[in-house]
């Protein structure tokens, strides 16, 4: 997956708001990162991006006379089920299947073995910026810029601000050891994961967090707000653009006897 830094977003954003992005406070950072992250979840559930897909074989379990499927730990949202790998194979059937309880059950049939097709959840936007003298737990987000970072600029200030002389390159990271980090920065600790946002997305989340930063000012005029909300549609249609035309992805269709 083509990747965006968040720091490209954010700059963005500050612009087209009219703030300067050289001036940036921890407080408007925040609030920036908060409408990111809603307008992130919008666009990554508005359509059926196949850069987002996974594909993962699964066991099924026999619970009262119906197989159950057992979902991968980074299930997320399961969009279809099929008999066999559809990437690999012309042959793969759509499964039938229904929740239940939390559990996805095949409805009519006793595969013991399918291919779930899924979509990962959005991930949520919550780090603050990374500090050298803190020590982070087990599912702490921060938010690191390895541009200055790697030349040993480090206050947290430079994280959220452009660094004169230094490419921009902020991330998310999220720490995954049981064990409490070190001073050793993100993107210098293995037990550090950065939170990967699609470049495809970028414009639109960069649109819609001005659209939403407008609301929060008390702006009533309902002209203004349409036009930039319209602005962050056309983004999105953008996105869907580049994958539907020009890059010609489309869901295959299914035909079923009966």
């Amino acid at each position: 997956m083509r990747s965006a830094y968040f720091s490209e977003i954010l700059y963005s954003a500050l612009q087209f708001c009219g703030l300067d992005r050289n001036l940036t406070t921890t407080q408007r950072f925040s609030l920036m990162r908060d409408f990111a992250s809603r307008r992130l979840q919008k666009i990554w559930e508005a359509h059926d991006w196949p850069e987002l897909k996974k594909y993962t074989q699964c066991a099924t379990t026999l619970v009262n006379d119906r197989r159950k499927i057992t979902l991968p730990a980074d299930g997320g949202q399961p969009i279809c089920v099929w008999s066999r790998d559809p990437l690999a194979s012309t042959h793969a059937i759509q499964k039938d299947v229904e929740t239940i309880d939390d559990g996805l059950y095949l409805v009519n049939d006793l595969d013991e073995t399918v291919w779930l097709e899924h979509r990962p959840d959005a991930p949520v936007l919550t780090g603050e910026p990374w500090m050298d003298n803190v020590s982070y737990h087990q599912g702490a987000q921060v938010y690191y810029d390895e541009g200055p970072g790697a030349a040993g600029i480090t206050n947290h200030m430079t994280a959220i601000v452009p660094v004169n002389g230094y490419p921009s390159k902020g991330d998310f990271w999220t720490y995954t050891s049981a064990n409490p980090s070190n001073n050793v920065s993100p993107d210098l600790n293995p037990n550090w994961t950065r939170v990967r946002i699609p470049r495809l997305f970028a414009d639109y989340v960069a649109q819609g967090t001005f659209a939403d930063y407008t609301r929060s000012q008390n702006v009533q005029d309902v002209n203004t707000l349409g036009f930039i909300e319209n602005r962050a549609s056309e983004a999105m249609d953008h996105a869907l653009d580049q994958v539907l035309r020009q890059q010609g992805n489309t869901r295959r269709i299914n035909f079923r006897g009966y």
